[in-house]
């Protein structure tokens, strides 16, 4: 199930639905924020789903894993994300790994039993909760399909778009980002090999975007969005306000 790149951070900053967590009484005195660093779990696939989980700061990537060992990874996670909605639904357990892959990540648990009581008293936010986990089932469906309908280079540069709104950065003629991942955590979640990311990233320079390291320039943001969206059928609905 992907968890990257849900519109989680909109609702955040829209109504605050992480100052509703926090602001409610129950959920204040029973949550617990945790510092995390690189390569610190915070739950493996089939441990119990007994929490619930807001990433306040910092970076987390999900994964599964075959019975010979491939990992492969199903989301990027990021501030205003959510983990472990598995514990909302009475699931046992966990259905993925969930890693920290960045230094100084802050996350917030909440014990799943004061979530249910919470959220079967407070409609509003059942309501809200409700939404984003639509969403997030939402962008898993159309990732699917992008897997097939798009192009390397386009997944790449949907990423970029993507990031870019997680960096809540506003349109400029040129616009400046941070890749926050390894290149071959972004290769496995975007579905192709390094050498594979490499390629694509070189190709996307004649479609506006200029890539040093880890720093990404946006120079051209309508011609990469035109160049993105043509194979979506979401049709860059998910960015029209940007």
């Amino acid at each position: 199930m992907e968890k990257i790149i849900a519109k989680s951070n909109e609702s955040v900053n829209d109504d605050g639905i992480k100052s509703d967590f926090l602001s409610d009484r129950s959920i204040a005195e029973n949550s617990k924020q945790e510092s995390y660093e690189f390569g610190d779990i915070v739950f493996n696939n089939g441990s119990a789903a007994n929490k619930f989980f807001l990433i306040k700061q910092g970076w987390v990537k999900l994964t599964r894993q075959t019975p010979d060992g491939k990992e492969t990874v199903v989301g990027l996670c990021t501030e205003g994300d959510f983990l472990g909605e598995e514990a909302i639904f009475d699931w046992e357990d966990y259905k993925y790994n969930a890693e920290v892959i960045s230094d100084k990540t802050i996350i917030i648990s909440i014990p799943a039993k004061k979530l249910k009581e919470t959220l079967e008293k407070n409609s509003n936010l059942s309501t809200k909760i409700t939404r984003l986990i639509g969403e997030q089932n939402f962008r898993t469906r159309l990732k699917i399909e992008q897997m097939s309908t798009m192009s390397a280079m386009q997944r790449l540069g949907c990423f970029f778009l993507d990031l870019k709104e997680k960096q809540e950065q506003k349109p400029k003629e040129k616009q400046k980002i941070t890749i926050p991942v390894e290149k071959n955590v972004l290769a496995s979640y975007l579905g192709m090999k390094p050498e594979t990311l490499s390629r694509s990233q070189n190709q996307l320079e004649t479609h506006g975007v200029n890539i040093s390291g880890n720093e990404i320039e946006i120079k051209d943001l309508s011609k990469l969005k035109q160049f993105v969206c043509s194979s979506c059928s979401n049709m860059g609905s998910c960015r029209e306000e940007n």
